[in-house]
């Protein structure tokens, strides 16, 4: 009973979700950036939909391309302001830097976002109950992680996925470069991958879907 369980903890955490059918979210990390519109290219090239989950700090700087998300009908989601460690953060603050970005997502996108994933995808529960204070819920994390913010290689990035996704799968890829990246300098593998996946998902029968989308 999820409902139940939400309302007794204040909070909710999805990973995945079991589906009669071959629905799949492709969710992005971190954006928007200068690598977003090529990603957005290939999904329109293809037909599909994906949940973007955006930093406040890139999409003020970069407004119009989170703009073209919502206009290409994808989802737009919340990633915090400046992907600090909010598991670190008073949960005011928490709650503060989410409204910031909330705001400012709303303001580009003319979409009040809904979902919320907190940067590193921690799970902490007090960081989930102060995002579902800001009506930034559930908390979004991933059953399918490549790790594509670290990899130069666009072919293990595309194997990593199509070895782990099934029906209800949640894939965890990054479409920018947060304030203190330990990973590569740019995204053009995370690019290349998409470009190689999203046929290669399709032919294998599966929807590229919303988060929400799935989780409906």
């Amino acid at each position: 009973m999820r409902w139940l369980r939400r309302r007794l903890l204040g909070y909710e955490l999805v990973y995945r979700r079991d589906v009669p059918d071959g629905r799949i979210a492709l969710t992005f990390d971190d954006g928007p950036s200068e690598w977003t519109p090529p990603i957005l290219d290939a999904l329109q090239a293809h037909g599909a939909r994906a949940t973007f989950f955006l930093l406040g700090e890139h999409v003020l700087r970069l407004p119009e391309i989170a703009a073209r998300i919502a206009r290409d009908a994808h989802e737009v989601a919340c990633h915090g302001f400046d992907h600090a460690d909010l598991a670190l953060l008073p949960s005011e603050t928490v709650r503060g830097e989410l409204g910031r970005a909330r705001e400012a997502i709303s303001s580009a996108t003319g979409v009040r976002p809904r979902l919320f994933r907190p940067p590193f995808a921690t799970s902490s529960a007090r960081v989930a109950r102060a995002a579902a204070a800001v009506s930034l819920e559930p908390t979004i994390l991933r059953d399918v992680d490549p790790a594509d913010w670290r990899a130069d290689d666009s072919a293990t990035v595309a194997s990593a996925v199509l070895d782990a996704v099934r029906p209800g799968s949640i894939v965890c890829l990054h479409d920018g470069v947060p304030q203190g990246n330990r990973g590569t300098s740019d995204r053009t593998v995370t690019i290349a991958a998409v470009e190689q996946l999203v046929p290669e998902l399709q032919a294998r029968g599966l929807e590229l879907v919303t988060v929400s989308e799935l989780l409906a």
